[in-house]
């Protein structure tokens, strides 16, 4: 039960000074993820929630409390974490902080209709160019793919995985966009040359790398 306070917090205003926060978020992406450089047997289900974005993660021993009841673009009434504060090289928010499942943490559906559908906010070229290191923050971006090369496999924590670079163009401009792992897998390399026309792409969560005096590259973030 969560008893007679009725009041829902702002995703924006939480922090990690108390863990009984209540708030109505759509679960906008919800992925599981292996950290090999860690312990590669603990699986962890991860997700995106908006009303404004936050991450949160649940570790390994929890996740059968919770899977089957989330699902992404649903809304939920969810209350009680962890918080932390949200660090690492590949983050897919900017907010201050992440939630973290408990044992005591409670989920329930719920309509509503005052949280966007998407929650894709694009970045520009002229924004990319201004970039002088690599970004902790991964970013949404549109344009055409104008170019399509085929690389050998290349080495990743011990496997060997695909790669195809892509050359994106927009605003008269233009960016190698380096794709394996699964969405290498999506792209369909030998469709993407069938195509009489240049295609439009949206690249989702991907990482900005500066290589090659400033040269920018867009990276998947993450691994099967």
């Amino acid at each position: 039960m969560l008893g007679m306070n009725n009041r829902v917090d702002l995703v924006k205003k939480i922090t990690p000074w108390r863990e009984s926060w209540k708030v109505h978020v759509k679960v906008m992406k919800l992925w599981y993820h292996k950290n090999p450089t860690l312990d590669p047997s603990q699986n962890m289900l991860h997700m995106v929630l908006m009303d404004e974005k936050i991450q949160a993660t649940i570790r390994d021993q929890l996740i059968p409390n919770f899977a089957m009841s989330l699902n992404e673009k649903d809304v939920y009434l969810m209350t009680h974490f962890t918080v932390v504060p949200d660090t690492g090289l590949n983050r897919m928010t900017k907010h201050r902080f992440r939630l973290l499942f408990q044992y005591k943490t409670f989920v329930v559906s719920v309509v509503s209709v005052r949280i966007p559908h998407s929650d894709l906010c694009f970045t520009s070229i002229d924004e990319i160019d201004q970039m002088t290191k690599d970004d902790d923050f991964l970013i949404d971006f549109v344009g055409i793919i104008t170019g399509v090369r085929k690389e050998r496999d290349v080495a990743s924590y011990g496997k060997l995985i695909k790669a195809v670079v892509l050359e994106v163009f927009t605003d008269g401009k233009k960016v190698q966009c380096n794709v394996f792992g699964n969405t290498y897998d999506l792209l369909e390399y030998d469709n993407l040359q069938k195509y009489p026309r240049s295609l439009l792409i949206v690249l989702e969560s991907f990482k900005i790398k500066v290589i090659e005096e400033l040269k920018r590259q867009f990276k998947p973030p993450f691994l099967p």
